[in-house]
């Protein structure tokens, strides 16, 4: 198989966010306001930490609030932001296409999932209003063709997730503009950038799985009940590593231990289930042979 890659991330701040097609507050977002008198369940937005609250006590307060728990409860990230958030499950949505600009420092990776669209394209410029020093269109048409057939009859295949591990690291200055487009509406659940990690080549007979977080019960007549839940991808993977680099390398994963990245363990077309974004479980190294090492993976995705 291919070769394991690591995407560490940086963390998007409202400085780094040059610009959005998204408005923040969103058509349907409200932004709070200290005078008004809100009613149980009313939602609004705080543009100062882009996210949403939901009102617990029907009223009015003055405190805001990220700083009330009493009056609100924290509702997930504004629309704009939802793509930023680290978390699956929120999205930043529009109705046929999303640009956003970022100046995220030195990156050489970038993963977007949970996608919903026709295209991406990809530019990066060796800084603001620059020169364009990596420019990349993806197809998120993931349909496998095979046959004259399949070209004609085969329906569309959303690509939900694909990463680029390629970008040039040396541009501190850098300004990345990300597009996704459609003819109908889009969604981007999570736009990651950072630098990338090789660890070595995954090896075969890598597993990859749910964790399903339904309830299911059977009723005192034997009838199931289900309840549809949030689930989440799990992998295991055997890595082999070189020798020289063992040090590193378990430096380096034992670094991530409580950061949420993108994990890929084949960066292939048609293997997009080994793309899983979360954390990893447990790790160990053992050195197997002279040359090479085995680092052996247990990875948990974030819930969905």
């Amino acid at each position: 198989m291919s070769g394991m890659k690591v995407i560490k991330p940086t963390t998007i701040t409202t400085a780094m966010l040059t610009s959005s097609t998204v408005a923040e507050p969103a058509a349907g977002e409200v932004a709070w306001n200290a005078a008004t008198a809100y009613a149980l369940g009313a939602v609004v937005i705080r543009a100062t930490n882009h996210m949403k609250y939901e009102r617990k006590i029907a009223g009015t307060s003055s405190t805001a609030p990220e700083n009330d728990p009493v009056n609100w409860d924290e509702a997930g990230p504004t629309l704009r932001w939802a793509m930023f958030d680290r978390k699956i499950g929120t999205a930043t949505t529009a109705a046929t296409a999303v640009t956003v600009v970022t100046r995220p420092g030195s990156i050489s990776g970038l993963g977007m999932l949970e996608l919903v669209g026709r295209q991406v394209d990809i530019t990066l410029k060796d800084a603001p209003g620059g020169v364009t020093v990596y420019s990349r269109t993806m197809n998120l048409d993931g349909t496998q063709i095979t046959s004259v057939y399949e070209w004609f009859f085969l329906d569309f295949e959303q690509l939900t997730d694909f990463v680029l591990t390629d970008l040039p690291q040396h541009y501190a200055a850098c300004e990345l503009t990300v597009q996704i487009t459609s003819t109908t509406p889009v969604s981007v659940g999570v736009l990651q950038v950072g630098l990338v990690m090789t660890a070595g080549r995954t090896a075969m007979g890598a597993t990859v799985g749910i964790i399903d977080y339904s309830k299911k019960e059977k009723d005192r007549f034997g009838n199931w009940d289900v309840v549809a839940g949030a689930f989440s991808k799990r992998g295991n993977l055997q890595v082999l590593t070189p020798a020289a680099q063992f040090n590193k390398i378990f430096r380096s994963l034992a670094a991530l231990r409580a950061t949420p990245c993108i994990y890929i363990g084949a960066d292939q077309v048609g293997f997009e289930p080994l793309i899983i974004y979360g954390f990893y479980k447990d790790f160990s190294m053992v050195v197997q042979y002279d040359q090479h090492h085995l680092c052996n993976l247990e990875i948990e995705g974030l819930s969905q």
